[in-house]
């Protein structure tokens, strides 16, 4: 993974005749910039409020650990998660439903009592459908659904989520 994140930095370097031997330090610059910014979807804290008093909540992710990490203190959201589990933290990226069976297995929840919500069908829909979990799917207009992605449930805003589960 590090060997990735630096020789992305390179190539782009030497795409713009700048010195490939800055890219680690730009590499390092641009994760910590990266994870002190956060962005939550509106609704977000409302819906975590509302859903945390009724069900264990874990968030699973194929971001970078310390960018996650951050983004999650800058957002003041970290709180709601008894979980985190991200890709380069447990060496699996979804769409594996492995990454899924590692949140199942830390939240203690069994896989017909979860319910994994996400917003790109692509790789959220087929980690649900191979760990055996629930799906909703938060359509933000950026995703089109290819012929095989049908999933049960499609909210436009994370209020349907919370009408959807309680």
């Amino acid at each position: 993974m590090k060997t990735l994140k630096r020789e992305r930095f390179r190539e782009y370097m030497r795409a713009t005749d700048g010195d490939p031997g800055r890219a680690d330090r730009l590499a390092r610059r641009y994760e910590l910039e990266l994870s002190r910014r956060a962005h939550p979807f509106p609704g977000c804290r409302r819906a975590l409020t509302v859903l945390k008093r009724r069900f264990r909540l874990g968030l699973v992710t194929n971001g970078l650990t310390r960018i996650q990490h951050g983004r999650l203190r800058a957002s003041r959201l970290r709180g709601f998660f008894e979980s985190v589990v991200t890709s380069e933290g447990c060496g699996i990226a979804k769409p594996d439903p492995r990454i899924l069976d590692v949140a199942l297995r830390e939240l203690g929840v069994a896989a017909r009592e979860a319910v994994y919500v996400g917003d790109d069908p692509a790789v959220d829909l087929p980690a649900a459908r191979g760990a055996g979990v629930g799906f909703v799917w938060v359509d933000r207009g950026r995703h089109t659904l290819g012929r095989h992605e049908r999933p049960r449930h499609r909210v436009t805003h994370l209020r349907e989520v919370e009408e959807l589960l309680i």
